[in-house]
């Protein structure tokens, strides 16, 4: 059967009597909704033509406040977050503040009187500018984008026409509805297509597979960082029969993934391909056979730049179409694959974090001259910082050793980014390496992290004589050595201390010879990561054996003697 999708617009008039959203606490009616709307419109001190930013954690609350500023005529600027730096930026430009923020902000009285009738709901024109969200910019500066009711619209019209049905299934989530793809495939298309949605937004896996099976049916609307951590020990084949779609956008998704979770749901995994300014205009689902491609949503044209660019147009899509910052291989039937961002704007767990503002935000804090960002992609990507230090920065790091110094400097960053996007790897340089035409190269930079990076430790002190040698070692969590040993506990594996010890044996007293054998090798204690240990080596010449121990705080870890031939 087909459903004629409800104008976001003209909701208020034209939504059913029906059920909206469910949680823990049952389910909330179309009744109720439309009463917290008119409390709204009666509390808020909102005029016409005014801009109001919206936070808030419950999403019926959120969109009782989206509609109570559309009836007064309002855009709503929906920030990402709620940090102290994102809501200092809001203050230049918005009117005023509706949701979770500190009173001194949210200057209304929360109490008021239940309204003894509802308003009048208006329908709203199809121009208005009713959305306003932010995207991070290329010079670190989070732009606005504007969303029209048209455009809005007519890209859940794109969705129902690629996707019908399936509307008795609950949308069971784990994205927030304060990014536009939680708003749209969240919030506005479950909402027009009178599809109930869930309230509350799981946070793991566990919270996935509980919310599940409540539902006769459900469709699950995820993200890549989801997705890539599903728990396989679960139940699943218990709730496949129940599964009627599952949703993952913000990064392209792992193909391992996506099969591992098609496999487990029972259904293929669609990903959504599109940006802020262009809503979603294309999509994929991987399968078993090869590499799957993407293809675009229903009324969208593209055109392929010199740069290997799409430039998109749609009703969508504002003005004379918008190009997005991946290369792209198209194909002749109009499908193609992702080849790399032209930006600097980097997708970290899902979230797209502008590396200019990373290093705006480091400049300005009072050790450091200056600032290269980065993005790592090894297991997932991490953002990485290369920092020259000002004087009192050197002194500093001489004082406190590099992870103190680490520490103090994150903290920095706590206002403005999302944990997920706090800088994970650091270098600390006398001078940025400048090539021969006064250019930083991505490719000096990258060479910082590729320098034994994930192999050794962190040397912090060493003595040594012509025998003997003391070493002060911190053991990083990102070394390779802990993939896999073991998950979710990970230890510093024994062969790995013993060619440490071989290591620094070859290095401090010329060592010679190949490995023959361990004598008396002892591993009593675990090192786990992030530990500081201290490194014993005795070296005898005439013997060519090598003596090791590891030792810290907690006693001896390990010790034995290494014979080479």
């Amino acid at each position: 059967m087909t459903h004629a999708l409800i104008p976001l617009s003209d909701w208020l008039r034209l939504a059913p009597d029906a059920p909206i959203a469910t949680g823990d606490m049952g389910a909330v009616s179309r009744d109720e909704l439309l009463s917290r709307v008119a409390h709204w419109c009666q509390v808020l001190p909102a005029r016409p033509g005014q801009r109001w930013a919206v936070y808030h954690q419950d999403t019926v609350e959120f969109l009782s406040l989206l509609l109570a500023l559309w009836q007064q005529r309002c855009t709503v600027c929906v920030p990402g977050d709620d940090r102290p730096a994102t809501t200092k930026r809001l203050q230049r430009r918005v009117d005023g503040f509706a949701g979770q923020y500190p009173a001194s902000l949210a200057t209304y009285q929360h109490q008021s009187h239940a309204p003894s009738s509802q308003p009048e709901w208006q329908a709203l024109p199809a121009d208005f500018p009713a959305l306003e969200i932010f995207t991070s910019g290329s010079t670190g500066e989070p732009k606005p984008v504007v969303k029209t009711f048209a455009q809005i619209e007519s890209e859940l019209a794109a969705l129902e026409q690629l996707w019908p049905g399936q509307h008795d299934a609950v949308i069971v989530t784990t994205v927030s509805h304060q990014h536009l793809y939680g708003l749209t495939f969240r919030l506005f298309w479950p909402l027009c297509r009178g599809q109930l949605f869930e309230r509350d937004a799981c946070q793991f896996t566990e919270d996935i597979y509980r919310r599940a099976q409540q539902h006769p049916q459900f469709s699950l609307v995820s993200t890549p960082s989801h997705l890539g951590r599903f728990n396989p020990s679960l139940e699943w084949h218990s709730l496949s029969s129940k599964c009627r779609g599952a949703l993952s956008s913000a990064a392209p998704l792992q193909r391992q993934d996506s099969l591992q979770v098609s496999d487990l749901l029972g259904v293929p995994v669609r990903e959504i391909y599109g940006s802020s300014e262009t809503g979603a205009v294309a999509w994929r689902a991987q399968h078993h056979d090869a590499e799957a491609r993407w293809a675009l949503l229903p009324g969208i044209s593209m055109q392929l730049n010199p740069d290997s660019t799409l430039t998109l147009r749609a009703a969508q899509i504002a003005g004379d179409g918008q190009t997005l910052s991946d290369q792209v291989a198209l194909d002749p039937d109009g499908c193609f694959r992702l080849l790399g961002r032209t930006d600097r704007i980097a997708k970290v767990e899902g979230k797209r974090v502008s590396l200019a503002e990373v290093e705006q935000v480091a400049e300005q804090h009072p050790l450091i001259k200056s600032a290269r960002a980065l993005a790592l992609s090894r297991k997932r990507v991490e953002i990485a910082l290369v920092v020259q230090l000002n004087d009192e920065g050197l002194q500093c790091l001489g004082a406190q050793g590099k992870r103190g110094l680490v520490r103090e400097i994150r903290e920095a960053f706590k206002p403005h980014f999302e944990p997920v996007a706090l800088p994970r790897r650091w270098r600390f340089v006398e001078q940025m390496p400048y090539n021969q035409q006064g250019k930083i190269t991505m490719d000096a930079l990258m060479a910082l992290f590729h320098q034994d990076e994930a192999k050794w430790p962190e040397l912090i002190s060493r003595t040594s004589t012509a025998q003997t040698a003391a070493l002060v070692l911190r053991i990083p969590a990102e070394l390779i050595y802990f993939d896999g040993h073991f998950a979710g506990n990970p230890i510093l594996p024994g062969i790995t201390q013993v060619h440490w010890a071989v290591h620094y044996g070859r290095q401090l007293f010329g060592t010679d010879g190949d490995f023959g054998r361990l004598e008396v090798v002892k591993f009593q204690q675990v090192i786990f990561p992030e530990s500081q240990v201290s490194l014993e080596l005795e070296y005898s010449a005439e013997k060519n054996k090598l003596g090791f121990r590891y030792y810290s705080d907690k006693g001896v870890h390990s010790s034995g003697r290494i014979c080479f031939s």
